[in-house]
């Protein structure tokens, strides 16, 4: 009895393993591609999978439900362990916004040339309409048009903004007109008329977005995102701004613990 349950237990040790130095390698896997990638049954990965997350060795997307190694299992890569952190933090604070507001609510990542979106977590009421909104979880938005983008470029000096709008399509001018509009507003909004992500939607949508800082520097940005036909702007900062900057708060607080 004592040999079968050392042999059983090395056994899911060995499993475990083989799993945790395959995300190593792969950065993110579904459950069908664990269960393809190691020969395990899908009932035996799903389990491995489960202890690994209750453990915190990794952590599942909202949005895609791909399994990623947690921040804290990451070596070597500070920048990627820093993005790791960011969205393992914010999630549960995300998930609470978005079912709070009945919104999109979108994390991204500004590392000083691009914006990377890290996370989205879609309300019940919405899932029905966003079949495809995971693809855009790693995706760059585009700074200039995306609330998320224009949220963090309220945050950089002009002569920075001006460096980044040189690799965009637009007039700098125009840029820094519609930068000091948002600066006066308070909150960063989508461009409309432009699309911001190179995945689309098959419907047009609204933004809103507040910058995210840690220790003094900017990090990047949360939105909430909604169908254009469901509500003006207008009407979601009278009801969900405050939702949105008190979210951003406490994402700052938990990325400090």
């Amino acid at each position: 009895m004592g040999i079968a349950t050392d042999t059983g237990g090395v056994r899911s040790v060995e499993r475990a393993l083989a799993i945790v130095e395959l995300l190593g390698e792969h950065q993110a896997l579904g459950l069908e591609e664990v269960h393809y990638l190691t020969g395990l049954p899908k009932a035996t990965a799903s389990r491995m999978l489960a202890t690994l997350q209750e453990q915190g060795w990794v952590y599942r997307g909202l949005n895609d439900r791909r399994y990623r190694l947690c921040a804290r299992r990451l070596f070597g890569d500070r920048q990627q362990r820093f993005k790791r952190q960011l969205v393992e933090s914010a999630a549960p604070l995300l998930l609470e916004l978005s079912e709070r507001t009945g919104l999109v609510a979108d994390l991204s990542c500004f590392d000083g040339e691009r914006l990377e979106v890290m996370e989205s977590a879609i309300p019940q009421v919405l899932r029905k309409r966003y079949p495809n909104n995971c693809h855009i979880v790693g995706q760059h938005a585009s700074l200039f048009h995306s609330a998320m983008g224009r949220a963090c470029l309220t945050e950089l000096a002009q002569e920075e903004v001006q460096r980044l709008a040189a690799h965009e399509p637009m007039a700098a001018e125009a840029v820094m007109d519609d930068l000091e509009r948002d600066v006066k507003k308070g909150f960063g909004q989508r461009t409309e008329g432009y699309w911001e992500y190179p995945v689309r939607l098959p419907f047009l949508i609204r933004a809103i977005a507040l910058p995210v800082r840690i220790h003094g520097q900017l990090a990047g940005s949360i939105a909430l995102h909604w169908p254009l036909d469901q509500a003006p702007v207008e009407q979601v900062l009278d009801l969900h701004l405050s939702s949105l900057a008190a979210t951003v708060v406490d994402v700052q607080h938990a990325l400090l613990n």
